[in-house]
């Protein structure tokens, strides 16, 4: 074994026991009400009756605990011990793609930020989409770079298909289909057709694994509905207004009739997005934990965490990643400038995607270790003349990704 996997699998193991810990310290109960949600779907699919009728949600996320069930893991803290090792892996994708761009000591840099971060560790305890989302996310990011880098449609078509499984699981990650696209289109290094041949197929392999969802859809609801209907309301357009004139046209109208107050809602929950601390979480309010728990009894009348501890530590934690991240954006951008891109543009339009409906600290969970491999530059490349762009077999630099194949 090479000192590098070794160190790579202690960093894994630190991400898996963080998990672990906070999966257990979380237990055998349900803190929110969607993990209620989450976690009936997944009984009702392992048990062969389906999401049903009325699941409003997106599919993935039950898919992925049916799929612990089936190897034996059930009950919530199991399923929560089962994600938390999921998760933890994690760390090996982040470590991997850090390691395209900053090098070695910048992978395990952000395989340590990603590992210990409050806002991660908790993620991927709780039965909540956004800690596997996360992983899939980085894992089609680095899937990216790798096809840009080479010929051949494999490599598009599974990311098409990490694409269509990360849709699944957060609707909003179809704004992600033209970024990754259009990335392996400009920038490949193939010839122009086999580059436009690539982008083709990943979005295939998207299309691929969103059609049965799509018409499961369509027999229900009779129309062309969005992945899930859940969270439509938190938009500017009415459901009626979606049912009638399709989201992206109800979209369109709004944005032709109110297009300053449309830029400006959409600013604010872009901010949202970005926040340093919760400042919309609903079990904060004590009557409407008081409903919750009206409507379920599973769900807890008292706050899962002290708020002002959480405040603290998400404030504090967000803080250290964006400030290291804005250092190392310079260093990135000086030697890595079109890797930096594709990591700026993933976040930017994920968090435009949900700007357009409404901004929370859990909904960035997804593109935080995209931020955490441009912090790992900030932590250990500023300064320096250079960053280590020494690949290996891992690939061939972002310079030379723009000189393509005749």
């Amino acid at each position: 074994m090479t000192r590098a996997t070794a160190v790579a699998l202690a960093v894994v193991g630190v991400a898996t026991a963080a998990r672990l810990g906070a999966a257990a310290y979380l237990g055998d109960r349900l803190h929110f009400d969607d993990e209620a949600v989450y976690f009936d779907a997944a009984r009702r699919l392992a048990d062969g009756a389906g999401l049903g009728d009325r699941y409003r949600h997106a599919p993935g996320f039950p898919i992925v605990l049916a799929a612990f069930r089936t190897v034996g893991v059930d009950g919530v803290v199991g399923m929560r011990m089962a994600q938390a090792v999921v998760t933890g892996a994690g760390a090996a994708v982040v470590m991997a793609l850090a390691a395209r761009i900053v090098g070695h000591g910048g992978a395990v840099a952000a395989g340590l930020l990603y590992a210990l971060d409050p806002l991660l560790v908790v993620a991927g305890a709780l039965l909540y989409p956004e800690g596997v989302a996360a992983v899939v996310l980085t894992t089609a990011v680095t899937g990216t770079l790798a096809a840009a880098d080479r010929d051949g449609a494999l490599r598009p078509m599974m990311i098409g298909l990490l694409l269509g499984g990360l849709v699944l699981l957060r609707p909003v990650a179809l704004v992600l289909a033209p970024v990754l696209a259009g990335w392996i289109a400009v920038l490949g290094n193939a010839s122009r057709p086999h580059r436009m041949r690539q982008a083709a197929v990943l979005l295939v392999g998207c299309g691929m694994l969103l059609a049965p969802w799509t018409y499961h859809n369509y027999r229900v609801h009779g129309t062309l509905t969005p992945i899930a209907t859940a969270g439509i309301e938190a938009g500017p357009v009415s459901r009626s207004e979606a049912r009638s004139l399709g989201l992206s046209g109800a979209f369109l109208q709004r944005a032709r009739d109110e297009p300053r107050a449309l830029a400006a809602r959409v600013g604010r929950e872009f901010l949202h997005f970005w926040e340093f601390y919760p400042q919309r979480l609903t079990t904060d309010n004590a009557r409407r934990r008081a409903a919750l728990h009206a409507n379920d009894t599973r769900l807890p009348t008292e706050p899962s965490f002290p708020a002002d501890l959480r405040d603290r530590l998400s404030a504090v934690s967000w803080a250290l990643v964006l400030g290291l991240a804005l250092l190392g954006l310079g260093a990135v951008w000086r030697h890595r400038r079109l890797d930096a891109v594709l990591l700026l543009l993933v976040s930017l339009v994920f968090a435009l995607g949900y700007a357009a409906f409404m901004g929370k600290i859990r909904y960035r969970i997804p593109v935080v270790p995209l931020v955490m491999v441009i912090a790992s530059a900030g932590l250990t490349g500023w300064g320096r003349d250079r960053i280590d762009h020494r690949r290996g077999n891992q690939g061939t630099s972002a310079e030379t990704r723009c000189r393509r194949v005749p």
